[in-house]
């Protein structure tokens, strides 16, 4: 069998998602022991035994969930996988018999922000994100504009068409993906190759205008409704920003909104509904890079 701790040092250094699952209280007769480890993959794979074949299903699992929260928790379960209480009746109390504790320990690379467009937005939107965290990606089919020198923080700056670059782009659950471009021809090319990611943001700049122009052109080539809907544009947090950095703060107050379940009211959902109807562009509507 493949040494669990082993895949997980791999795993790490390669920055594919996974939960540890590691044994810290094991009944006798629980068919498990203290220190077996679990590696459960974000795509689904496994490596390393827990106990029965029913333990471990159970297990992998609450794996899952733990990583698609992102946060450290401790489970308790009976040898057959069966939930238990999380704490145990008697503080310091030896395991009961068929009772097995299990540490899961989500291990995510950091959240990246992938920026569509290095225009003028581009720019303070890459230094902010850099501020808060994120692993940042520049990516503009001009050279002049994609340049080390206007991003210095960001972890990478890609100078190609935007739709090559976007094939390439890993995106998974911690990726979110922003459209700063200068038109929307540039929009519906990414768009449609991000339909149906796992992305848990996907924000494009513009008019109530440019929006509905989008859509309606992503409708008559068969994009389903539902991503559609999953955009959110016009972009940001209603703050009424005007600069550049006002802009970017609101993109990024959205972001963080949304990843974190925040209440703030968007953009999008404030004005009339952009998808249905042509409208007159907006005074002060956020507009491209």
């Amino acid at each position: 069998m493949v040494d669990p701790t082993a895949v997980a040092l791999d795993l790490l250094e390669r920055r594919v998602p996974f939960c540890l699952a590691t044994v810290v209280a094991a009944g006798v007769s629980s068919g498990a022991a203290v220190g077996e480890k679990l590696v459960v993959q974000h795509g689904g794979e496994t490596s390393g035994q827990i106990g029965s074949s029913a333990l471990a299903t159970a297990i992998e699992r609450l794996a899952h969930e733990q990583l698609a929260a992102g946060e450290i928790g401790m489970a308790r379960l009976r040898a057959d996988g069966a939930p238990l209480p999380e704490r145990r009746s008697r503080r310091g109390a030896a395991p009961d018999p068929d009772e097995v504790e299990v540490a899961l320990e989500p291990m995510v690379p950091p959240d990246r922000l992938v920026i569509f467009g290095a225009g003028h937005i581009g720019m303070p939107l890459a230094r902010l994100a850099s501020v808060l965290g994120y692993e940042v990606t520049v990516v503009d089919d001009r050279e002049r504009f994609a340049s080390r020198e206007r991003f210095p923080d960001a972890a990478q700056v890609i100078a190609e068409p935007f739709d090559e670059a976007v094939r390439k782009t890993e995106i998974t659950p911690w990726t979110y993906l922003v459209l700063v471009t200068r038109g929307h021809e540039h929009d519906e090319s990414t768009l449609r190759h991000v339909v149906g990611s796992p992305a848990p943001y996907i924000g494009m700049i513009g008019s109530r205008r440019r929006v509905l122009v989008v859509f309606e052109r992503l409708r008559a080539m068969g994009v389903p409704e539902d991503f559609i809907r999953r955009i959110y544009a016009p972009i940001g947090i209603d703050i009424g920003g005007r600069t550049p950095e006002e802009i970017a703060l609101a993109i990024l107050a959205e972001i963080v909104n949304v990843k974190r379940g925040g209440r703030a009211p968007s953009l999008r959902d404030l004005l009339p509904e952009p998808r249905l109807q042509r409208v007159r562009a907006a005074p002060g509507a956020m507009r491209s890079a």
